[in-house]
This record gives structure tokens, C-alpha cells and sequence, in this order.
């Protein structure tokens, strides 16, 4: 029986182990990092803005609208982060929420079709899609399947 090329004659394997698990921790520490810097400040300035009732007046003014999708008026936030800046803003607000499995699963099927439109439909356009169609067939595409989801669960009695 031969050894991994990764083991040198008369060295212990568990050595050949140290250096990938080491180099696995510092980007599991750095990934981990980046996003404790996007969701902790988003996370607080939610909390602000809700002291401040600016969440209850977006959450009132959206609230007819996204009862179409099954969601209380404050999930329009999360949806508005994660379409213009990133899923991990969009994160942080929504661990701040109270939201049953099956709300968490339409926000996530919209966010799945439809997040960080700014740069992502730039990379659409190399492909010939013009930026406006790309934006809108995404967007489109997102609030339908949202509603198409939550007329399942209602459908199915889970709305």
C-alpha cells in the first residue's frame, strides 16, 4: 500500500492534515468576519429605525401589497435590501423578524430569483441581455413566483 503524495515516507499523516485544516479555519474566519461586518450594523440600524417607527410607517404603507404574498408589511425591507445590496443585508434584517416557516420560504424563493440586481444584471448584460430586461424579467419573475407560492399554500391550507 502506497502513501497519499501528500505524505512523505516516515512523516505522520496527521501532519499532512494540519496545514489544509489550518488554511480551511482563516477563510471560514474571514468569511465569517466580512459578514458579522454586513449583518451586526444592518441588524443595528434596523433597530434604530424601528425605535423610530420608520419600520412600522414602510411596514403600514407596504402591508396591503405584500399581503398578496402571504408577508407582513416589514418583509418588504428584506426584499428591498437583498434586491439592491446583498442576500447577507437582507440576513440581518431578517433575523430580527418573526416570520413562520412558510413566509421564510416564499422570501427566500423571491430572493432566490431576484437579489443584488445592480450588479448582477451588469454581469446579465454580457451575455446580450440589456440591463432593463434583465432588472425587470428578474423582478417579475420574483414577485410572480412569490405569489404563485403563497396561492400554493393556500391552496393546499398552509395559507
Amino acid at each position: 500500500m502506497s502513501l497519499p503524495d501528500t505524505v512523505k515516507e516516515g512523516e505522520p499523516a496527521v501532519s499532512s492534515i494540519i496545514e489544509p485544516v489550518k488554511t480551511g479555519l482563516l477563510k471560514s474566519f474571514r468569511l465569517l468576519w466580512l459578514l458579522v461586518k454586513i449583518i451586526v450594523p444592518i441588524s443595528c440600524l434596523v433597530a434604530v429605525f424601528d425605535y423610530y417607527g420608520i419600520i412600522g410607517a414602510v411596514a403600514g404603507f407596504f402591508s396591503p401589497a405584500m399581503a398578496y404574498f402571504g408577508l407582513p408589511g416589514e418583509a418588504t425591507i428584506v426584499l428591498l435590501l437583498s434586491f439592491f445590496v446583498n442576500f447577507y443585508a437582507a440576513l440581518g434584517v431578517l433575523t430580527t423578524m418573526a416570520l413562520s416557516s412558510q413566509q421564510i420560504t416564499v422570501l427566500a424563493v423571491m430572493i432566490g430569483i431576484c437579489h443584488e440586481l445592480p450588479m448582477e444584471t451588469v454581469v446579465c448584460s454580457y451575455t446580450g441581455l440589456p440591463i432593463p430586461v434583465s432588472a425587470l424579467l428578474r423582478l417579475f419573475t420574483a414577485l410572480g413566483a412569490g405569489l404563485l407560492l403563497n396561492m400554493i399554500y393556500i391552496l393546499v391550507g398552509g395559507g
